[in-house]
């Protein structure tokens, strides 16, 4: 350790400094690039975006794979149908290369692990504009503070395109919800909700905005001690075959006022989208539940319609919930605050002592 920066063994083969636990970007980019004539997605499109992320790989898995759909048993489909694509889970035989040989100083295939198959609709029409959407976000498609993406693959039967997620057994935060019928202690839901702010504040912190951030996009995972949310779709939402800047694509109650007014999507409407999620765990229902989500609800949101903010709810939390729904997007917090003001151990928060009850 040399002040607050970690430094690493040197690569074995070129005798070069690590730049991570054995990953040197010398040899192991060259095994990747060496890999190149190995495999092809039969759209060059696609073959240059993946090359693309493994030539500026910084650590392993830090880049898309291109998987053979052969790879994959025990497909299914699990019901899980979006405006441009259709969910299956699947059995991933090789598995990403996540395990570590320490003796070889190598990373080495896991073996087979459940994956979930995103398949776009028409990909294989897959516009210039989207294959430019997933250079602009493709480190966000990594990073540990959002859901795994490992690769992508094709489906030989209909031709499309298809992205390769972590697959999350507790599925995303409607089902969550659904299956703990909306009984949450606050602990669980501040873990949640710091997680999902994480993930918010890297793709923010890369000038980058999410625009479609909803309960259906935020994957629930279970652990030891706590309940994890992982940003799912983070740049992979929209028609993959056509134009997707000037239109408005989203889940009603999340979607920002601004944005119905005619304004592009901001860091500032994704706070909005984040607060409307911390409404729905102090609730544990989905926003608006009870009417139909139709132009009148739109006009009444510009209005200034927003969910009745449920008993009990604490104050610190309530006042945090509040500004992430501000009308005006300029007094929205930034997603680097709302991280910090979630942080368990930061004491003029209020949450250590003042709303985490016992689960």
């Amino acid at each position: 350790m040399s002040g607050s920066r970690m430094t690493y063994d040197k690569c074995v083969e070129c005798a070069r400094q690590r730049t991570t636990v054995a990953w040197c970007n010398n040899c192991d980019i060259a095994f990747l690039k060496d890999n190149f004539r190995n495999w092809s997605s039969e759209n060059s499109k696609i073959d240059e975006l993946i090359k693309y992320t493994q030539l500026n790989a910084k650590e392993s898995m830090d880049y898309l794979e291109w998987i053979d759909f052969d790879q994959f048993e025990l497909i299914e489909n699990i019901d899980k149908r979006g405006a441009f694509s259709t969910i299956y889970s699947a059995i991933w035989m090789e598995g990403p290369r996540w395990n570590l040989d320490e003796e070889a100083e190598i990373w080495t295939r896991t073996g087979p692990i459940k994956v979930a198959l995103k398949h776009l609709d028409n990909s294989q029409n897959m516009s210039q504009e989207f294959i430019n959407q997933l250079y602009r976000y493709y480190k966000c498609l990594q990073n540990g503070a959002l859901a795994d993406c490992f690769g992508i693959t094709k489906d030989p039967k209909s031709c499309y395109y298809t992205f390769v997620l972590g697959y999350y057994k507790n599925g995303n935060l409607y089902s969550f919800l659904d299956k703990s019928m909306g009984v949450l202690c606050w602990r669980d839901i501040i873990d949640m909700l710091r997680s999902i702010s994480a993930g918010l504040n890297f793709i923010h912190e890369n000038n980058l905005i999410h625009g479609h951030l909803h309960g259906g996009n935020v994957l629930i995972e279970n652990k030891a001690n706590s309940i994890d949310a992982k940003i799912a779709d983070t740049g992979l939402h929209g028609p993959v075959d056509k134009q997707i800047s000037t239109q408005i694509y989203g889940v009603i109650p999340f979607v920002a006022p601004e944005i119905f007014d005619g304004s592009t999507p901001t860091k500032e409407s994704d706070i909005y989208s984040f607060g409307m999620i911390m409404w729905m765990l102090s609730a544990g229902v989905r926003p608006y539940r009870d009417r139909p989500h139709d132009s009148e609800l739109v006009q009444q949101i510009c209005s200034g319609l927003r969910p009745r903010i449920i008993d009990g709810t604490p104050r610190v939390f309530y006042e945090l919930m509040q500004q992430c729904l501000n009308a005006s997007p300029s007094n929205r917090p930034t997603a680097s605050h709302i991280f910090e003001c979630l942080g368990k151990q930061n004491p003029n928060t209020g949450f250590n002592n003042n709303i985490l009850s016992p689960c």
